[in-house]
Protein backbone atom coordinates (compact mmCIF):
# COMPACT_ATOMS: atom_id res chain seq x y z
CA UNK A 1 0.00 0.00 0.00
CA UNK A 2 1.16 3.24 -0.93
CA UNK A 3 0.14 5.17 2.24
CA UNK A 4 2.20 2.39 4.21
CA UNK A 5 5.10 4.03 1.60
CA UNK A 6 4.74 7.00 3.31
CA UNK A 7 3.92 6.78 6.80
CA UNK A 8 7.20 5.16 6.56
CA UNK A 9 9.54 7.53 5.16
CA UNK A 10 7.04 10.28 7.05
CA UNK A 11 8.91 8.83 10.69
CA UNK A 12 12.19 8.58 9.13
CA UNK A 13 11.60 12.32 8.89
CA UNK A 14 11.31 12.76 12.47
CA UNK A 15 15.06 12.02 13.35
CA UNK A 16 16.64 13.59 15.61
CA UNK A 17 17.85 16.30 17.71
CA UNK A 18 20.82 18.38 18.17
CA UNK A 19 23.45 17.42 20.35
CA UNK A 20 22.41 16.36 23.97
CA UNK A 21 23.02 15.47 27.37
CA UNK A 22 20.68 13.21 27.87
CA UNK A 23 18.61 11.11 25.79
CA UNK A 24 14.92 12.18 25.03
CA UNK A 25 11.38 9.61 24.42
CA UNK A 26 9.46 11.41 21.85
CA UNK A 27 5.87 10.14 21.38
CA UNK A 28 4.06 10.76 17.81
CA UNK A 29 0.16 10.28 16.19
CA UNK A 30 0.02 10.38 12.33
CA UNK A 31 -2.96 11.78 10.78
CA UNK A 32 -4.21 11.42 7.06
CA UNK A 33 -7.05 13.87 5.95
CA UNK A 34 -7.75 14.39 9.99
CA UNK A 35 -8.01 10.20 10.50
CA UNK A 36 -5.62 8.79 13.43
CA UNK A 37 -3.11 6.38 11.72
CA UNK A 38 -0.38 5.32 13.66
CA UNK A 39 1.28 6.30 16.84
CA UNK A 40 5.22 6.09 17.21
CA UNK A 41 7.47 6.02 20.21
CA UNK A 42 10.91 7.19 19.34
CA UNK A 43 14.16 7.66 21.91
CA UNK A 44 16.78 9.78 20.71
CA UNK A 45 20.81 9.83 22.57
CA UNK A 46 22.94 12.21 20.20
CA UNK A 47 26.67 12.65 22.19
CA UNK A 48 29.33 15.18 20.67
CA UNK A 49 30.82 12.10 19.14
CA UNK A 50 28.29 9.16 19.27
CA UNK A 51 24.98 8.81 18.59
CA UNK A 52 21.88 6.66 18.73
CA UNK A 53 18.14 6.80 17.18
CA UNK A 54 15.12 3.89 17.67
CA UNK A 55 11.71 3.83 16.87
CA UNK A 56 8.45 1.42 17.19
CA UNK A 57 5.81 2.46 15.35
CA UNK A 58 2.46 0.51 14.98
CA UNK A 59 -0.67 1.39 12.99
CA UNK A 60 -4.08 2.46 14.76
CA UNK A 61 -7.17 0.66 14.78
CA UNK A 62 -8.05 1.50 10.98
CA UNK A 63 -4.43 0.41 10.01
CA UNK A 64 -4.19 -2.68 12.38
CA UNK A 65 -7.47 -4.19 10.86
CA UNK A 66 -6.36 -3.45 7.08
CA UNK A 67 -3.15 -4.53 7.13
CA UNK A 68 -1.75 -5.22 10.68
CA UNK A 69 1.51 -3.18 9.86
CA UNK A 70 4.22 -2.26 12.32
CA UNK A 71 7.88 -1.20 12.01
CA UNK A 72 10.76 -0.17 13.89
CA UNK A 73 14.41 1.02 13.30
CA UNK A 74 17.54 1.60 14.25
CA UNK A 75 20.64 3.24 13.67
CA UNK A 76 23.52 4.46 15.74
CA UNK A 77 27.51 6.06 14.92
CA UNK A 78 30.10 8.26 14.92
CA UNK A 79 29.18 12.04 14.93
CA UNK A 80 32.67 14.27 13.85
CA UNK A 81 33.10 18.23 14.81
CA UNK A 82 30.00 17.46 16.95
CA UNK A 83 27.66 18.05 14.16
CA UNK A 84 28.40 15.72 10.71
CA UNK A 85 27.36 11.81 11.31
CA UNK A 86 28.78 8.98 10.31
CA UNK A 87 26.39 5.65 10.48
CA UNK A 88 27.77 2.36 11.02
CA UNK A 89 24.59 0.41 11.19
CA UNK A 90 21.34 1.01 10.43
CA UNK A 91 18.76 -2.07 11.35
CA UNK A 92 14.85 -2.16 10.52
CA UNK A 93 12.26 -4.40 10.47
CA UNK A 94 8.66 -4.15 9.08
CA UNK A 95 5.37 -6.57 8.89
CA UNK A 96 2.71 -6.18 7.25
CA UNK A 97 -0.15 -9.49 7.83
CA UNK A 98 2.45 -12.33 7.38
CA UNK A 99 5.21 -10.83 5.01
CA UNK A 100 8.19 -9.61 7.49
CA UNK A 101 10.65 -7.94 5.78
CA UNK A 102 13.90 -7.26 8.19
CA UNK A 103 17.32 -4.91 6.60
CA UNK A 104 20.47 -4.47 7.91
CA UNK A 105 23.21 -1.87 6.39
CA UNK A 106 26.32 -1.84 7.83
CA UNK A 107 29.57 0.72 6.99
CA UNK A 108 33.40 0.77 7.43
CA UNK A 109 35.17 3.81 8.08
CA UNK A 110 35.40 4.73 4.54
CA UNK A 111 31.75 5.25 4.31
CA UNK A 112 30.78 1.98 1.94
CA UNK A 113 27.50 0.24 2.70
CA UNK A 114 26.84 -3.46 2.50
CA UNK A 115 23.37 -4.85 3.09
CA UNK A 116 21.53 -7.74 4.01
CA UNK A 117 17.69 -8.53 4.13
CA UNK A 118 15.99 -11.12 5.15
CA UNK A 119 14.03 -12.34 2.58
CA UNK A 120 17.42 -11.88 0.50
CA UNK A 121 16.40 -9.23 -2.20
CA UNK A 122 15.62 -9.82 -5.65
CA UNK A 123 18.06 -9.22 -7.97
CA UNK A 124 16.65 -6.53 -9.79
CA UNK A 125 15.86 -4.62 -6.07
CA UNK A 126 19.64 -5.37 -5.45
CA UNK A 127 21.10 -3.90 -8.19
CA UNK A 128 18.71 -0.77 -7.93
CA UNK A 129 21.38 1.24 -7.28
CA UNK A 130 24.65 1.09 -8.74
CA UNK A 131 27.64 0.78 -6.36
CA UNK A 132 28.96 4.17 -7.76
CA UNK A 133 26.09 5.81 -5.62
CA UNK A 134 26.46 4.18 -2.66
CA UNK A 135 29.31 5.51 -0.76
CA UNK A 136 29.47 8.61 1.77
CA UNK A 137 25.28 7.92 1.79
CA UNK A 138 23.56 8.27 4.88
CA UNK A 139 20.17 5.46 6.23
CA UNK A 140 17.63 7.62 6.96
CA UNK A 141 17.50 7.59 10.18
CA UNK A 142 21.26 9.12 10.30
CA UNK A 143 20.36 11.62 7.59
CA UNK A 144 17.81 13.15 9.40
CA UNK A 145 20.94 12.71 12.49
CA UNK A 146 22.41 15.22 10.20
CA UNK A 147 19.97 17.57 9.43
CA UNK A 148 18.93 18.40 12.88
CA UNK A 149 22.22 18.38 14.30
CA UNK A 150 23.38 20.70 11.51
CA UNK A 151 20.59 22.86 12.56
CA UNK A 152 21.59 23.31 16.06
CA UNK A 153 24.37 25.51 14.60
CA UNK A 154 23.49 26.81 11.45
CA UNK A 155 19.50 26.25 10.93
CA UNK A 156 17.68 24.34 8.35
CA UNK A 157 20.35 23.93 5.75
CA UNK A 158 21.98 21.11 4.16
CA UNK A 159 22.04 18.21 1.95
CA UNK A 160 22.06 15.38 3.19
CA UNK A 161 22.61 12.02 0.60
CA UNK A 162 20.59 8.80 1.23
CA UNK A 163 20.65 4.80 0.43
CA UNK A 164 17.60 3.00 2.13
CA UNK A 165 18.95 -0.25 0.85
CA UNK A 166 16.88 0.20 -2.47
CA UNK A 167 16.72 3.54 -3.42
CA UNK A 168 19.33 6.70 -3.67
CA UNK A 169 18.07 10.27 -2.70
CA UNK A 170 19.04 13.34 -1.92
CA UNK A 171 17.75 15.19 1.31
CA UNK A 172 17.57 18.80 0.48
CA UNK A 173 16.57 21.13 3.70
CA UNK A 174 16.10 24.84 3.71
CA UNK A 175 14.82 27.44 6.52
CA UNK A 176 11.73 29.15 6.30
CA UNK A 177 12.42 31.43 9.69
CA UNK A 178 9.71 31.18 12.09
CA UNK A 179 6.18 30.49 12.39
CA UNK A 180 3.94 29.74 15.27
CA UNK A 181 1.66 26.87 15.82
CA UNK A 182 -1.60 27.13 17.54
CA UNK A 183 -2.15 24.58 20.04
CA UNK A 184 -4.96 21.96 19.82
CA UNK A 185 -5.92 18.85 21.12
CA UNK A 186 -3.59 16.90 18.47
CA UNK A 187 -0.65 18.26 19.84
CA UNK A 188 1.64 19.41 22.56
CA UNK A 189 3.35 22.37 21.30
CA UNK A 190 1.99 26.10 20.52
CA UNK A 191 3.90 28.96 19.79
CA UNK A 192 7.28 30.21 17.97
CA UNK A 193 8.63 26.92 15.97
CA UNK A 194 11.24 27.41 13.03
CA UNK A 195 9.38 26.28 9.82
CA UNK A 196 11.97 23.87 7.25
CA UNK A 197 11.23 22.19 4.34
CA UNK A 198 12.32 19.01 2.92
CA UNK A 199 12.82 18.23 -0.13
CA UNK A 200 13.23 14.43 -1.14
CA UNK A 201 15.04 14.53 -4.68
CA UNK A 202 15.25 11.09 -6.56
CA UNK A 203 19.21 10.42 -7.64
CA UNK A 204 18.93 6.29 -8.72
CA UNK A 205 16.54 3.20 -7.86
CA UNK A 206 13.85 4.87 -9.01
CA UNK A 207 13.02 3.32 -12.69
CA UNK A 208 10.70 1.15 -11.12
CA UNK A 209 8.38 3.18 -9.39
CA UNK A 210 5.65 3.65 -12.09
CA UNK A 211 2.38 4.11 -9.85
CA UNK A 212 0.92 7.47 -9.67
CA UNK A 213 0.15 7.05 -6.61
CA UNK A 214 3.35 5.58 -4.80
CA UNK A 215 5.07 8.15 -2.30
CA UNK A 216 8.30 7.38 -4.19
CA UNK A 217 8.16 7.45 -8.25
CA UNK A 218 10.68 8.82 -10.70
CA UNK A 219 11.49 12.29 -11.51
CA UNK A 220 9.76 13.73 -9.18
CA UNK A 221 10.40 15.70 -5.83
CA UNK A 222 8.42 15.31 -2.80
CA UNK A 223 8.26 17.98 0.02
CA UNK A 224 7.45 17.82 3.41
CA UNK A 225 7.33 21.08 6.02
CA UNK A 226 8.68 20.44 9.03
CA UNK A 227 8.54 22.68 12.42
CA UNK A 228 11.15 22.58 15.00
CA UNK A 229 10.86 23.75 18.82
CA UNK A 230 11.85 22.91 22.54
CA UNK A 231 9.08 20.93 23.89
CA UNK A 232 11.47 20.55 27.14
CA UNK A 233 13.09 23.58 28.70
CA UNK A 234 16.76 23.36 28.51
CA UNK A 235 16.69 21.19 25.81
CA UNK A 236 17.84 21.03 22.20
CA UNK A 237 14.41 21.35 19.16
CA UNK A 238 12.72 18.56 18.13
CA UNK A 239 10.12 18.01 15.36
CA UNK A 240 6.86 19.25 17.13
CA UNK A 241 5.22 18.92 13.57
CA UNK A 242 6.01 17.21 9.95
CA UNK A 243 3.26 17.71 6.99
CA UNK A 244 3.49 15.87 3.81
CA UNK A 245 0.74 17.44 1.62
CA UNK A 246 -0.26 15.09 -1.21
CA UNK A 247 -2.51 14.93 -4.26
CA UNK A 248 -5.36 13.24 -2.45
CA UNK A 249 -4.64 14.41 1.20
CA UNK A 250 -2.22 15.61 3.85
CA UNK A 251 -0.37 13.11 6.30
CA UNK A 252 0.41 15.22 9.30
CA UNK A 253 2.38 13.88 12.23
CA UNK A 254 2.26 15.46 15.83
CA UNK A 255 4.41 15.78 18.84
CA UNK A 256 1.95 14.31 21.69
CA UNK A 257 4.88 14.45 24.67
CA UNK A 258 7.81 14.87 25.40
CA UNK A 259 10.55 13.00 28.21
CA UNK A 260 13.62 12.61 29.35
CA UNK A 261 15.16 9.32 29.92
Amino acid sequence: MSSLRLITTAIALLIVSPVQAQAMKLDYDIYAGGLFLVSGEMKLDLQRDRYAAGVVAKGGRLVDLLSRWSYTASAGGRVENGVHVAPEEFRSFRSQRKRKRALNMDYDNAGNVSVTAEPPQSELSASAVAPEFRPGTLDPVSAMVGVIATGGTSGCTGTFPVFDGRRRYDVIVTSNGTDTLQKSSRNMHAGAAEKCTILLRPVAGFERDQDEEDFFRYGVDRTATAWFAKPLAGEPPVPVRIQVDLEWVSVVMNLVSATET
